[in-house]
């Protein structure tokens, strides 16, 4: 539906036939599937920077960049939206139908983190983090517990820095580093003591006394994972120590193990062994 105000437009030409919105602290995440013909209209003005990855059906994108005339292939499937520029501007497509998802990133969020760093707009661009880690968080859209927020938290972190590095010349880029030995011991006797508990990013970045940013680098350099690949393994370690014991249903498990039902402990379990709980229950027996 047709929505804007002084700082909020949305117009889009075409017709609606799958529309799915998840909502996190850091993101909010919209998918959306429109029956479109040849050309689409697209008025779009945002309070927050926006993400858009499009999976069928743009080809061009021409109009009018905050009262700017511009033309531009889409080369890539991603574009970069900044918070409060407008478009006024028209999508060249080449199917009847029309698929992306957009991403909507916290102001508070991005401010905090990463001041000044995405406000260059970027249209029709590829990188491969990017794009994979959104479409693995949309396959895990559905499971609406602490380990999403997590997960979701670490890939806007991952993204925002990944922007910002498409900006930076060579002279720019950092000195990359891992944790040192104590506060890698640190995070993980916390993981340990905490796996039935939420794990935010931002308490393990202040355990080691740096950014999370800073955090997520330095820890996947120092173990080869990404914290929230690291806290699923962990779970799944003690989950297999728990179903050596017939005692502890599954939802029990789960839950003790931070898992907020059982089917998405099932998921998760299978998706690392390759078998289901149950499966890996009777085969200890």
């Amino acid at each position: 539906m047709p929505t804007s105000s002084e700082s909020f437009v949305r117009i889009v030409g075409g017709h609606v036939t799958s529309a799915v919105v998840y909502n996190t602290p850091s993101i909010r995440i919209e998918s959306f599937r429109r029956n479109v013909a040849g050309r689409v209209q697209w008025h779009f003005k945002q309070p927050e920077l926006a993400l858009f990855m499009y999976g069928r059906g743009a080809r061009n994108l021409h109009g009018r960049m905050d009262g700017r005339p511009f033309d531009q292939t889409f080369d890539g499937k991603l574009a970069l939206y900044p918070a409060g520029m407008e478009f006024d501007a028209e999508f060249r497509v080449t199917t009847n139908r029309s698929e992306y998802t957009a991403v909507f990133f916290d102001p508070a969020f991005v401010a905090e983190r990463f001041p000044c760093s995405a406000a260059v707009p970027r249209l029709g661009f590829d990188c491969r983090m990017i794009a994979l880690g959104l479409q693995e968080l949309c396959g895990e859209a559905g499971s609406d517990d602490d380990i999403f927020a997590m997960m979701a938290e670490g890939w806007a972190i991952q993204t925002l820095a990944a922007l910002r590095r498409l900006n930076e010349t060579p002279a720019d880029a950092s000195h990359r580093g891992g944790l040192t030995p104590s506060n890698l011991r640190r995070i993980r006797e916390f993981v340990e003591a905490n796996l039935g508990k939420s794990i935010v990013l931002a308490d393990l970045a202040a355990l080691a006394g740096v950014s999370t940013r800073h955090f997520i680098r330095a820890f996947s350099e120092s173990t080869g994972k990404t914290p929230h690949q690291y806290v699923i393994a962990r779970r799944i370690d003690q989950a297999k120590c728990l179903l050596a014991d017939d005692r502890h249903s599954l939802t029990d498990i789960a839950l003790a193990i931070g898992f907020s039902h059982s089917q998405h402990f099932a998921s998760a379990f299978k998706k690392h062994t390759g078998v289901c709980p149950s499966h890996f229950r009777a085969a200890m027996q």
